[in-house]
């Protein structure tokens, strides 16, 4: 490890003239290409999930579906008593 340190730094100083030959445009065009791949990236990651989702969804109603229609069942019609017990509870509530 110490020998690659040193000869890092003797490249380092015996050559005084190193300089970037990429311009700096193309550093731009790649940097805004890495970005866009990037985005991309994420924006198919967040399609995929959301199409999951969506599955995962519209499964979980076809199985629930007929529990739901069960539980619903007839609705039962009230007693004048129960009505009454219903009216002077909401009644007494405002």
């Amino acid at each position: 490890m110490k020998d690659i340190e040193e000869s890092l730094a003797a490249e380092l100083k015996s050559d005084s003239t190193l300089a970037f030959k990429t311009p700096d445009d193309e550093l731009f065009k790649r940097a805004a290409v890495t970005a866009n791949n990037q985005q991309g990236t994420k924006d198919l990651v967040a399609l995929g999930m959301a199409s999951i989702w969506v599955v995962f969804i519209s499964l979980f109603m076809k199985i629930l579906k007929p529990l739901f229609k069960r539980m619903a069942g007839k609705p039962k019609a009230l007693s004048d008593d129960e009505k009454n017990i219903k009216y002077t509870t909401n009644n007494e509530n405002k």
